[in-house]
């Protein structure tokens, strides 16, 4: 075969003149790469490996070409992922106090809207402000996906449930429709379910505007066994048990360049796009030990796929875990909210008395140990605790709630926090919590983790 038809026709003059060079004797370097055409016309880097030989009596130079595409997609992984933990410092230096500001805002406005008459304009008015402050916490989660601190709250769960909600949630009010293959038998995983419900709501909403907001998305599951010999990009996962989930559209796809950036924080080709959709999207699905592919033609459309590793246990019925909440009994109960900031501390006393708790605060963690413990020994103990994971200058809720259950083993405590690398909000039984609720929170998000925390056992 003809050397033209193996090498790529950009990189034929560089490997024509490193051979020639090589013949002459000059010096040149053994090794470089270029682009190989396979026999179904598409192109593979390889690495080149020449040295200076003889063959009856005529200089030739020999080489040892080998195939060095999964070295190379392995490089590209890791270099996207050093962006993205650059962008985390970034995110993560900001966010608690962000987010603090943020809860405030935020918890003021869903506040103020239930008590108002509905339908009124004073109403529709805290309704847009709370739309606003909604989209400003998904763009802070966007951020705090991308750092340390923003590792998943992790619990099985149904993807089938999830990916139908979540992509009724991101296509409602458009003109596109939604086609969904889900097995009944469609093995449980292990996601935070807000994250993940973002990434399903990301790639769907990027598949509508790819088709102009018209036409269908195709939104598929199934069960998957890899066994680590896959020419795919499912190679770079261990062997083990995933559900797939695709996304594929029929819109105007991604141009080739455009496509080995579209995972890269602040890149976008569109007027309005903020470059993180994607980006958090890699994140997340990263952070929860799976992979995210795509694969795109140009007028044909695109297809990203997401491997999340299968979880060992159950995924709850959600008919049943909403049936659970509820069955919390929560008016009067007495509550203590620790946080540092007096703005947040009493937004959430305020939240919490108008839904008929008895609710009082501490600054620190040290603080709400003294009142914990005379309450206690008043005979009027305090029914649950929600505290803010990082005080500065004060003891934490992790070192806290540490103290409260030497004092009560039975305590029922709520980590809450904007920012932390503890690993509490990530894994909080293990540190001692019964629940979680993540800043910035609405009225609503605040009192459904009391109502759980208090509903469930401790």
């Amino acid at each position: 075969m003809n050397i033209r038809d193996l090498v790529h026709p950009e990189d034929l003059p560089l490997l024509v003149e490193r051979l020639r060079q090589r013949v002459e004797g000059m010096t040149v370097p053994r090794q470089y790469e270029v682009k190989s055409r396979r026999k179904d016309g598409s192109h593979i880097p390889v690495e080149i490996t020449a040295s200076r030989s003889a063959w009856r009596g005529q200089p030739v130079s020999l080489a040892i070409v080998r195939d060095v595409s999964d070295r190379k997609r392995i490089e590209e992984e890791r270099l996207r992922a050093s962006k993205i933990e650059y962008v985390g410092v970034l995110a993560g230096g900001i966010a608690h106090d962000f987010n603090n500001l943020l809860t405030a805002i935020t918890g003021n406005v869903s506040l103020s809207k239930a008590m108002v008459e509905t339908g009124g304009e004073i109403h529709e008015q805290l309704e847009e402000a709370e739309k606003a402050c909604v989209r400003a916490r998904d763009l802070t989660h966007q951020l705090l996906t991308f750092s340390r601190g923003g590792a998943p709250v992790r619990k099985a769960a149904s993807i089938g449930d999830l990916a139908r909600e979540s992509v009724s949630f991101a296509l409602s009010g458009s003109g596109t429709r939604a086609d969904f293959e889900i097995p009944p038998d469609l093995w449980p995983a292990d996601v935070d379910e807000g994250q993940m419900s973002r990434v399903i709501q990301n790639l769907v909403l990027n598949a509508e505007q790819a088709m102009s907001q018209s036409g269908t998305v195709r939104i598929r599951c199934e069960n998957v066994r890899l066994t680590g010999e896959e020419r795919d990009p499912a190679v770079l996962l261990p062997p083990g048990r995933y559900v797939r989930i695709s996304v594929q559209d029929h819109g105007v796809g991604i141009a080739p360049d455009n496509l080995q950036r579209i995972f890269e924080p602040y890149f976008t080709t569109k007027r309005k796009g903020t470059g993180l959709g994607l980006a958090a999207t890699y994140s997340i699905v990263r952070n929860h030990g799976g992979h995210i592919a795509v694969e795109s033609a140009l007028g044909r459309g695109t297809t990203f796929t997401v491997y999340l590793p299968v979880s060992e246990a159950a995924a709850p019925a959600r008919k049943e875990a909403d049936e659970r909440r509820s069955a919390g009994e929560g008016k009067g109960r007495r509550i203590l909210v620790v946080d540092d900031e007096e703005m947040v501390r009493d937004l959430a006393v305020r939240i919490l008395e108008h839904a008929g708790y008895a609710a009082s605060s501490a600054r620190e963690g040290a603080e709400a140990v003294e009142l914990y413990r005379s309450a206690r020994a008043s005979g009027r103990s305090f029914d649950l605790v929600v505290t803010d994971l990082t005080i500065p200058g004060g003891m934490g809720g992790r070192e806290a709630a540490r103290r409260l259950l030497e004092i009560d083993p039975d305590a029922r405590i709520v980590a809450s926090s904007g920012y932390s690398e503890d690993a509490a909000m990530a894994d909080f039984k293990a540190h001692g919590f019964c629940g979680v609720v993540a800043k910035p929170y609405k009225m609503d998000d605040l009192l459904a983790a009391v109502e759980e925390a208090l509903g469930g056992s401790a």
